[in-house]
C-alpha cells in the first residue's frame, strides 16, 4: 500500500501534468530495467493516487497490463525490436499480437498507441526495410478489428536520424542513411494521422559540447526576454531559441518538411535529465535533473509549441518513473529516474507548494561529499599548459602555493601544478561541476589530493 505521505507527493508533483484540453501532455516512462522495483499492482497503486494519466511501457508486459485494469490509464505500450521481423512477415501475425497483448486487456486496460521499435533506424538498421510493414500490418490489424480510431501506430527515434549539418533548425534534414526508410515512415504517419516520435534528451547534447552550448539553455533557464543576451537565433529564419529542447524539435520539423510533410505533430516518446553519475561525467545531479523536469513541464502545458510551430500542442514522456539498477553503461544511465524503487521522491521539480502550507514530502536527501578538481589523467600536455595559464592568469585561482620555494611547488610537474590551480579555481567558483571542465583537461574527484605539507582548499 502506498503510504500517505507518498500519495500527498505524487499528487501535488503531477498535478500539473495534466493540462487543460488544448495544451500537450506529459506523461512518464515506466522501464523495468531493475531487481529491485515495485511491483506492478504497486505502481497502479502509486499512479491512481496521482492524476497522471499518460504512461508509456516498452513491452507489453502482462502483469502491467493486468495490473493497470480500471485505472484510467491511457497505455502507450511498445513492440521490442526483436519482434518487428516477425510482424512484418504478415498481418496473420500482427493482428494475433494486437489480440495477444492489447484485445486481451480491453476494455479495462485503454490503450492509445501502439510504438513499433525504440531507435530502430540508428540502433538496429538491419530492421529498417521491416520497420513500416510491421507498422503497415498492425495498423490492417486494428483496422480489422475496428480499434484504428482508438490507438495510433507509430517509432520511436533517435535524434541521430538528423544530418550532421541540422543547426540552426531551419537547416534540419535526415541523415542520408535513413532518408529513404523515413520517407516511406512520414508516409505512413501522415496517412494514418498519426504522430512522429523522438527521444529528445537536450542533457547528451550539453555534455557533447559544453563549451559551445550552456547549462542554462539546455534546462531553459534562458532569460524569457527575447532581447537578451544569449538567445540564439536561426540566421535563416530569424526566429529565436531560448531552450535547446523547442530547437531540437524544430530540426526535426525542418527535415520533415524537406520531405514534403507540414503537418505530421510530433510527440516526444522521451526525454530527461540523470540526477546522478560517475565523477568522470559531468551535467548531472539533482539539481539540474530538478531544474529540466520542472522546466519541461511547465513549457510543455504552456502549449507555446516551438518558434517554428506556435502554439503546437506537444506530448512529452519524461524518462523515467524510476531509477534503474539494471541499465548498462556509466552511472548516469541507471539514475534518470524521477522515484527511487521505494517510491520516494529522488528530487521534487518546484510544483509540490500549495496556497496553504505545502506538507512535508519524502525527498531524497543527497549526501554531503567533499570534491576536489584535479588534472585528468592522461590529457594532453598543451591543452593542460593552457588551461594551468588560464586558472592562474584570467581565472584569478590562487597559485602562490605552487610558486618555487612554496608548500606545494613540489612535486614541479605540469600535472602537479595544474591540479592545485584547477581546484582552487573550482573551489573559489562555487564547485560546480562546469568549474572542472577546462576544456576537457580536469576531472572531479571525491579523493582528498593532499599531501605532506601542501593542503587542498
Amino acid at each position: 500500500m502506498v503510504n500517505k505521505q507518498v500519495r500527498s507527493l505524487l499528487l501535488y508533483f503531477l498535478l500539473l501534468l495534466v493540462p487543460g484540453s488544448s495544451a500537450g501532455n506529459v506523461g512518464v516512462n515506466y522501464g523495468m530495467l531493475a531487481n529491485n522495483l515495485p511491483s506492478p499492482l504497486e505502481v497502479a497503486q502509486m499512479l491512481l493516487a496521482t492524476p497522471l494519466r499518460n504512461v508509456k511501457l516498452y513491452t507489453a508486459d502482462q502483469a502491467t497490463l493486468q495490473a493497470f485494469a480500471h485505472a484510467g490509464l491511457k497505455v502507450a505500450v511498445g513492440v521490442p525490436n526483436e519482434e518487428i521481423l516477425l510482424l512484418a512477415s504478415n498481418v496473420t501475425s500482427a493482428q494475433s499480437w494486437v489480440q495477444n497483448n492489447v484485445v486481451a486487456y480491453m476494455p479495462a486496460t485503454q490503450f492509445n498507441y501502439i510504438i513499433v521499435g525504440n531507435e530502430v533506424l540508428t540502433v538496429s538498421p538491419e530492421l529498417s526495410s521491416s520497420l513500416v510493414p510491421a507498422m503497415t500490418n498492425l495498423h490492417t490489424a486494428l483496422v480489422n478489428l475496428q480499434l484504428a480510431g482508438e490507438l495510433k501506430i507509430s517509432t520511436a527515434h533517435n535524434l541521430a536520424v538528423l544530418g550532421p549539418n541540422s543547426f540552426p533548425p531551419s537547416v534540419g534534414t535526415f541523415n542520408s542513411n535513413v532518408s529513404t526508410t523515413m520517407q516511406t515512415v512520414l508516409a505512413f504517419l501522415s496517412q494514418t494521422n498519426s504522430s512522429f516520435m523522438v527521444n529528445a534528451y537536450p542533457y547528451f547534447a550539453y555534455i557533447a559540447n559544453p563549451i559551445a552550448i550552456s547549462l542554462d539553455f539546455a534546462t531553459f533557464q534562458q532569460p524569457l526576454n527575447a532581447t537578451a543576451a544569449g538567445i540564439i537565433t536561426d540566421i535563416n529564419t530569424g526566429l529565436q531559441y531560448m531552450n535547446l529542447l523547442d530547437a531540437q524539435l524544430d530540426s526535426v520539423f525542418s527535415a520533415m518538411e524537406r520531405l514534403g510533410y507540414h503537418d505530421i505533430p510530433i510527440t516526444i516518446s522521451e526525454t530527461g535529465w540523470p540526477s546522478n553519475g560517475d565523477p568522470d561525467e559531468i551535467g548531472w545531479g539533482i539539481a539540474n535533473a530538478q531544474t529540466y523536469n520542472g522546466n519541461l513541464i511547465k513549457h510543455i502545458n504552456s502549449n507555446v509549441g516551438t518558434p517554428l510551430r506556435p502554439g503546437a500542442s506537444i506530448d512529452a514522456f519524461i524518462f523515467a518513473l524510476f531509477n534503474e539498477d539494471l541499465k548498462p553503461g556509466p552511472t548516469t544511465e541507471r539514475n534518470f529516474g524521477l522515484f527511487n524503487p521505494d517510491e520516494i521522491a529522488v528530487y521534487d521539480v518546484g510544483l509540490l507548494e500549495t496556497a496553504g502550507t505545502a506538507p512535508v514530502f519524502p525527498v531524497q536527501t543527497p549526501p554531503v561529499t567533499k570534491t576536489w578538481c584535479v588534472a585528468k589523467p592522461g590529457a594532453d600536455v598543451q591543452d593542460l599548459s593552457n588551461a594551468l595559464n588560464y586558472a592562474c592568469g584570467q581565472g584569478a585561482a590562487n597559485c602562490v602555493p605552487i610558486q618555487p620555494g612554496n608548500q606545494c611547488y613540489e612535486p614541479n610537474t605540469l600535472a602537479s601544478h595544474a591540479s592545485y590551480a584547477f581546484n582552487s579555481y573550482y573551489q573559489l567558483n562555487g564547485g560546480n561541476y562546469w568549474n572542472c571542465y577546462f576544456g576537457d583537461t580536469g576531472i572531479i574527484s571525491i579523493t582528498d589530493p593532499s599531501y605532506d605539507g601542501c593542503a587542498f582548499p
